[in-house]
This record gives structure tokens, sequence and C-alpha cells, in this order.
């Protein structure tokens, strides 16, 4: 596995890229709407580092529950991997919990990304990745 972004949830996508851009960050693309998952995100970079923010579309969003309990906050590291099903299998042997079957995530090329839990951990991500990803 190798890192590919930190996830960063936000209240504001606007506010957040105004603080990213004035540290350094540059945009990757243009903003995306995640419908099924409720939320905007915006991939930045600062060299070699990428994050991903991660913004409410609405009251119904999946990221609301984290921005209630902590502000704005890194949240998730999401790993790259060369077999998403068996990367799960293999987590899932050492302890973690499925919260999110692998699906297709349309900020990432449609590549297929799977989330999942572990009490020592927390959330981590997982996408498998094209050659042509991002």
């Amino acid at each position: 596995m190798r890192i590919h972004h930190l996830g960063y949830a936000v209240r504001s996508m606007e506010a957040s890229i105004k603080e990213f851009l004035a540290i350094g960050y540059e945009k990757l693309g243009e903003t995306v709407p995640d419908e099924s998952r409720r939320v905007l995100i915006q991939f930045m970079r600062l060299g070699n580092y990428c994050i991903e923010l991660v913004a409410p579309m609405d009251a119904d969003s999946s990221i609301n529950g984290i921005i209630t309990k902590s502000g704005n906050t890194p949240y998730h590291i999401c790993y790259s991997v060369d077999n998403i099903d068996e990367a799960v299998g293999r987590l899932k042997n050492e302890g973690y919990v499925l919260m999110e079957r692998p699906s297709c995530a349309v900020a990432i090329n449609s590549c297929k990304v799977a989330f999942l839990y572990n009490r020592n951990m927390g959330i981590i991500e997982l996408v498998e990745e094209n050659t042509s990803n991002k």
C-alpha cells in the first residue's frame, strides 16, 4: 500500500481552499460533487503531498457527523492498492470493519474506493488505482 492522500473534513469548501492556497497548496482540477456521498471534493497538492478537502453538500451529507464532532479536521488516510478486493479481505481478517463497500469515486477518475475502520487506527480509505489515475 502507498499513501494516496489525506482526507480533510471542512465546513466551507471555498474558505478552506482559500486558506490552503495561502499556505502554498495548489488546486488539482475543479471541485467535484459526489452525489452518492452528498459531499463536495477538492484535491490539493503541496509538493508531493496531496490532500482531499471534503465538504458537505447538505444536511444529509456523510461528512456532517465528523464535522459536528470535530470541526475542520483531517479524518482519514487513503492508501493506493493494486487490488481492492484482496486488500479489503486482508484488512477485514486483521480486524478492520468495512464501512463502505468498494464503489466508484467520481473525484478519482471513477476508481474503486472502500472505507474501513479500526478502533486503533481510525478510518482509512483504499483506492484501486489505474495507471491513469488523477
